[in-house]
């Protein structure tokens, strides 16, 4: 499980350059950064689905590389919540943060949580 560990760090190190970079936007009443910070919250999450991947045993080489290949191998390998998930901080972060910019600074705060909540529930799975 040592790739699963790589990636957790790696999601939870983007996680925090997101907020670091939300608090900069809310300061700054920036858009710009806030797109900044949705970039670097998608790619925590991208990482954090990374990990859940290979904790359910699809090897690194396996790994998704597109979009269409990461929804298709977190409908094979996650469970509904987990799957739910994802696609919100897909659209929420990816689409509507950063493509769109139509995302204010309350809504962040709540997908930011979201991702937290995300990334804690992979941490969780296989440890006893």
């Amino acid at each position: 499980m040592e790739e699963a560990r790589k990636h957790l760090e790696g999601a939870e190190k983007l996680f925090q350059k997101a907020v670091e970079e939300f608090e900069v936007a809310r300061e700054k009443n920036d858009s710009t950064h806030l797109r900044d910070a949705c970039a670097k919250g998608w790619l925590s999450a991208v990482e954090a689905t990374n990990a859940l991947l290979v904790k359910r045993g699809v090897s690194e080489d396996r790994l998704p590389r597109s979009e269409r290949g990461r929804r298709y191998m977190v409908f094979k390998h996650a469970d509904r919540e987990l799957r739910v998930c994802i696609w919100l901080l897909e659209i929420a972060l990816h689409i509507q943060g950063y493509y769109d910019a139509t995302l204010n600074f309350d809504e962040m705060r709540e997908y930011l949580n979201d991702l937290r909540v995300y990334i804690q529930k992979i941490k969780e799975i296989g440890e006893t």
